[in-house]
């Protein structure tokens, strides 16, 4: 009897510490739950947003490579262009020459009594430039059906070129031994291109 009595007393004061262990341990797990869910929604929210700066960025360079430009600009010559010295006409950066025939210069400018011009065209990729082959003076023109003389020899003349495909800086080079002076003589050029931006090509 004495055994059984204390076995009961033993049980009634063991059930309140059993209780509050049960109620610790099931707290612990919510809170851990708790934990988890929340880690679980700030991975998925920096993986969305990260996926979704991907998405914007790979958007954004789909639509740059789309980007196109087409210019046309006449460009007076005043002053004068000291032997070896260059006149920037023109950097299209970040943009290059594009469509094949889709660019165009003409320019009226000093030339010799044969026709030959005193300046040189060079186009290319700056640093690396290339003389343009401007061809021979344009002279026989017509205005209203009547002839027109667009050169006049040893005097000023009239050339017309393709600009090459590729390129993003033209330039006029006086490589003679003299001063030209388009003071006088109306000098001019005009150029007209096609051309596509170059960003982002080449892992860039």
């Amino acid at each position: 009897m004495i055994n059984n009595r204390n076995n009961r007393i033993f049980v009634s004061s063991s059930f309140p510490i059993l209780l509050i262990a049960v109620i610790v341990i099931s707290l612990t797990t919510v809170t851990n739950t708790a934990s988890s869910q929340q880690s679980i929604t700030n991975t998925n929210t920096t993986a969305n947003a990260a996926a979704n700066a991907t998405s914007t960025m790979s958007q954004e360079h789909q639509i740059h490579e789309l980007h196109d430009l087409i210019l046309s600009e006449s460009i007076p010559l005043q002053g004068q262009l000291t032997s070896g010295d260059y006149l920037l006409l023109m950097d299209l950066t970040p943009f290059a020459t594009s469509v094949e025939t889709h660019g165009h210069i003409a320019l009226k400018v000093p030339c010799n009594g044969n026709g030959q011009p005193q300046v040189t065209v060079v186009t290319g990729i700056a640093p690396k430039l290339n003389t343009l082959d401007i061809g021979t003076a344009i002279n026989n023109g017509t205005l209203n059906g009547n002839q027109l003389d667009l050169s006049n020899e040893g005097k000023s003349c009239l050339y017309h070129a393709q600009i090459p495909q590729g390129i993003t800086d033209i330039a006029l080079v006086n490589t003679g031994n003299q001063t030209l002076s388009f003071t006088e003589g109306g000098y001019s050029v005009t150029i007209t291109v096609h051309g596509t931006a170059i960003e982002h090509k080449d892992g860039f």
